[in-house]
């Protein structure tokens, strides 16, 4: 079971951890009171320099950017090819009158049993 920490532990934890790290104290001392072996502590050594110089390096200067919603994208994309589908559509169907050819909307709309040429019907 995993132990809970007060802020106060942690504290305390952190201030024996800095004062082996500078020396003022043995790791071998800092180890026996936190619990931990000379290889964790040279473990989370390291780690704790790597992050401290990680955030002592320059960064860009200014705020950093807002995150973008990735769905705002895709909507934005979505709009886009519906507009570009319906002028497709629009071609074909001009396309297809100067073609003199039924345009595929009036062959959907009429019935399979609707009287053809000649007042027949169809049957399929």
């Amino acid at each position: 079971m995993r132990e809970i920490w007060t802020r106060s532990d942690l504290t305390e934890r952190a201030r024996i951890f800095l004062l082996a790290s500078v020396g003022e104290l043995s790791v071998s001392e800092a180890c026996e009171k936190l619990g931990l072996s000379r290889q964790r502590f040279y473990e989370l050594e390291d780690r704790s320099i790597a992050g401290y110089l990680r955030e002592l390096a320059p960064k860009p200067a200014g705020r950093p950017p807002k995150p973008t919603d990735p769905t705002a994208t895709l909507a934005r994309e979505v709009d886009r090819l519906k507009r570009e589908n319906g002028r497709l559509w629009l071609y074909i169907k001009v396309l297809q009158r100067l073609a003199g050819i039924e345009s595929v909307e009036k062959k959907r709309k009429r019935s399979p049993k609707s009287p053809g040429p000649g007042g027949k019907t169809r049957d399929r």
